[in-house]
């Protein structure tokens, strides 16, 4: 069984909304004890449904491929694929989690639909995080690393910043290339003779 810190971290990895910091645990509780426990927790969970997954310094339990594997080959009939909707909200998840359901409708400007928070758990890309408010506890949502595989992500690092997506929706006019448009011998070449495009232009101004 392993020892009661390694048990901690364990319940940390769990209930934590996000990958926890290999470097942190070192630091708190010294690295020859903080490795001793990761490594209680490897093998303990070695085989399992479930494995300590380590990418870099961030540390956090996860299914293994195994199980995914065998999941997804069970459920790859009755799947369901994202919507439109669906895609959206899990954007928004993902750049700004944890969010609760009043913070995804704030941004879409649009009530939520159950059917897509449920596309979206049922996917494996989110799950549910508590955290306590002033009012209580509200459910979080975030990202898993189901997530960040399937995109082939090491982090949530690796996403693009906002302005880097504002860059690629909105690319500069100054990248568009005055040549691109069809010279005229491509145009004779294409049968598009410049004759043609004469008739045409007295055609609808005669309409």
């Amino acid at each position: 069984m392993p020892s009661s810190l390694a048990r901690s971290i364990e319940a940390l990895l769990v209930a934590s909304p996000r990958p926890q910091s290999l470097s942190r645990l070192r630091l708190t509780f010294g690295q020859e004890v903080a490795d001793a426990a990761v490594a209680e927790l490897l093998e303990f969970w070695s085989g399992r449904g479930m494995e300590l997954s380590i990418k870099g310094d961030d540390a956090s339990l996860a299914p293994s491929k195994d199980a995914l594997a065998l999941l997804e080959h069970g459920d790859r009939r009755g799947r369901r694929r994202l919507t439109e909707a669906a895609v959206e909200t899990l954007c928004y998840i993902a750049f700004h989690q944890p969010v609760t359901v009043p913070d995804i409708e704030k941004a879409r400007g649009v009530a939520l639909n159950q059917g897509v928070m449920d596309s979206l758990l049922d996917s494996g890309f989110v799950r549910t995080s508590l955290r306590k408010t002033n009012s209580g506890r509200a459910v979080m949502y975030v990202t898993t690393d189901l997530f960040l595989d399937h995109y082939a992500l090491t982090s949530l690092a690796d996403l693009p910043s906002l302005e880097e997506m504002e860059d690629l929706l909105n690319p500069p006019v100054d990248d568009y290339i005055e040549n691109d448009s069809p010279q005229p011998q491509d145009e004779r070449a294409l049968g598009l003779e410049m004759e043609n495009f004469s008739s045409v232009s007295d055609t609808v101004q005669s309409i």
